[in-house]
């Protein structure tokens, strides 16, 4: 269809020159009709550019907060909710496996730059902080962060001396025991590879990505050890404030990860490998750790243990993070 042309006002074929009153009229309402449509500025990118400018003048901190918790709470609920109904419904098919994998992948792939809307995908890919590692570096990360982890783990049993909590603090949601042991473990390995892909992606990319910017790497980190201590104590029994300098340590192990290898990548792995092991352990699904409080018991030989592993891991975390750094840089 040919589109309307104010020409098609004018004379035509040696017609007359003035067209007929009636005519003109028509011919001046329609040109102030596409004059006007042409003129007025589109309605959504003048709303995506004032909601641009107002989230660009929040504070950095807040920003990495609410992005953080965004991610965090929409990356856990598919697996949740496919755990739970997996084993309300069929137990002895552990279906769960699958749906967390496609969800996590599925994820992952958006978190990492692909997608709609494609003005935000380097945004994600760069706050995600998730590039690939050299097998030397991966050889150091994993190193580094072993002993990290086992130092704060450590700081975490020794911790539950010191708390004062009941054996019930520690109970499992759920009576294990009137599952089979192959979904017992898949639901572990859900909920773990949730937490470290998901917690990791959140705390320790897209929160401190735009905060290490603003404030640098000690208040980042620092941020960052608190909303995960503030997201665990609103849901878990036993994260008291006792247990404040225990998630404060974790988070700077894995923090530290970061900033030495560039990558959230190895934090992610050790933080599921570890939440594997520990969940066993803390719900009493394995011969469980004591938690009688040192008031009672006095110290004691499994305290003194903990206290030990916690000093030499941490002494040994921080030459091993220097190893990482070099690799990073070769």
């Amino acid at each position: 269809m040919r589109s309307f042309s104010p020409a098609d006002c004018g004379p035509k074929d040696g017609g007359s020159s003035r067209p007929p009153a009636r005519k003109r009229k028509s011919c001046k309402h329609s040109e102030r009709v596409i004059t006007s449509v042409v003129a007025q500025p589109p309605i959504c990118p003048t709303l995506a550019s004032m909601l641009s400018r107002l989230w660009n003048r929040l504070p950095a901190i807040i920003r990495g907060i609410l992005v953080a918790e965004l991610v965090v709470s929409i990356g856990t609920i598919p697996p949740s909710v496919a755990v739970i109904l997996n084993m309300r419904m069929s137990p002895s098919i552990p279906w769960m496996l699958v749906v967390t994998a496609g969800w996590l992948c599925s994820f992952w792939w958006y978190l990492s730059g692909h997608g709609w809307p494609r003005s935000t995908a380097e945004v994600r890919r760069r706050d995600l902080r998730a590039p690939s590692l050299s097998k030397r570096a991966w050889v150091w990360a994993l190193i580094a962060g072993a002993l990290g982890i086992t130092g704060t783990l450590a700081m975490a049993f020794a911790t539950a001396r010191l708390a004062q909590l009941p054996r019930e603090a520690f109970a499992a949601p759920v009576d294990f025991s009137k599952y089979p042991t192959l979904t017992i473990v898949c639901a572990i390995a859900c909920i773990s590879a949730t937490a470290g892909i998901v917690e990791e992606a959140g705390f320790r990319g897209f929160l401190i990505s735009p905060i290490q910017r603003r404030h640098g790497w000690t208040i980042a980190i620092l941020i960052s050890g608190i909303m995960f201590f503030l997201d665990h104590h609103l849901s878990h029994a036993y994260a008291t404030f006792a247990f404040l300098p225990f998630f404060l340590a974790i988070s700077v192990v894995h923090g530290l990860l970061v900033k030495y290898s560039g990558s959230i990548r190895p934090s992610m792995l050790l933080h599921a490998v570890a939440d594997f092991i520990v969940i066993p352990m803390t719900y009493v699904l394995v011969r469980s750790f004591l938690v009688e409080s040192l008031s009672i018991t006095g110290i004691d030989r499994q305290f003194i243990i903990w206290i030990a592993v916690t000093v030499i891991c941490f002494a040994a975390f921080v030459p091993a993070l220097r190893a990482l750094g070099a690799a990073k840089r070769s």
